[in-house]
Formats: structure tokens, C-alpha cells, sequence
């Protein structure tokens, strides 16, 4: 069940690292996650909810990403590896993630 999880992650931070876009990530990885769960019987809410943390923490960290440019913009005089360097709270979420899969009770 971990390695499944981790699996969902992993395709899901690949998917979005070469779209950078989390619904394109979501969509593309979305019926694989489907079949995974069905088979191994993971819950669906998790499943949607370890999608949809694992798109946002990797899109927040991209210095391609729309939020990273958007914000290069408005500071002005930065560059996108200035803010990225920064930027806790997408690391912390995403070792949440991790936590929350390694200490899941399953």
C-alpha cells in the first residue's frame, strides 16, 4: 500500500515537473491513480488528496512555474532562484506527504 502511494506521488511530481501545470498533472495522472487504488483498495479520498498536495508541492517549487514568474514580476530585481531558495512551504508539506505515507496505519 506504500509503495503504492509513493508510486501515485512520484508519477504525479514527474507529471507535473514536465507540464507545470497541476490540472494537466492531475488529469494525466488521475485514471492510473484510479486503477491503482480500485486494485489495491486504497481510499479514493486519500488517493485524490495525495494527487492534489503532490501537484502543489511541486509546482510551488518549480522556478518555471506560473507563481514563482508571477512573483518575479511583482518583486522585481529577482530572480527566480532568489525566491526559490525560500521557499519552506512547499518543502514542508512535501515531507508531510512523506510522513504521512511512511506513518499511514495500513
Amino acid at each position: 500500500v506504500r509503495s503504492c502511494e509513493l508510486g501515485i506521488c512520484l508519477l504525479t511530481a514527474f507529471t507535473n515537473l514536465f507540464t507545470a501545470n497541476n490540472t494537466v498533472a492531475i488529469l494525466t495522472v488521475g485514471p492510473v491513480a484510479k486503477e491503482i487504488s480500485d486494485k489495491k483498495g486504497l481510499n479514493p479520498k486519500r488517493v485524490a488528496s495525495l494527487l492534489d498536495t503532490t501537484s502543489c508541492v511541486v509546482q510551488g517549487m518549480l522556478p518555471y512555474g506560473a507563481q514563482v514568474l508571477i512573483a518575479v514580476s511583482l518583486a522585481g530585481g529577482v530572480t527566480p532562484f532568489d525566491i526559490i531558495k525560500t521557499m519552506y512551504y512547499p518543502v514542508l508539506v512535501g515531507i508531510s506527504i512523506l510522513v504521512s505515507i511512511v506513518f499511514s496505519k495500513k
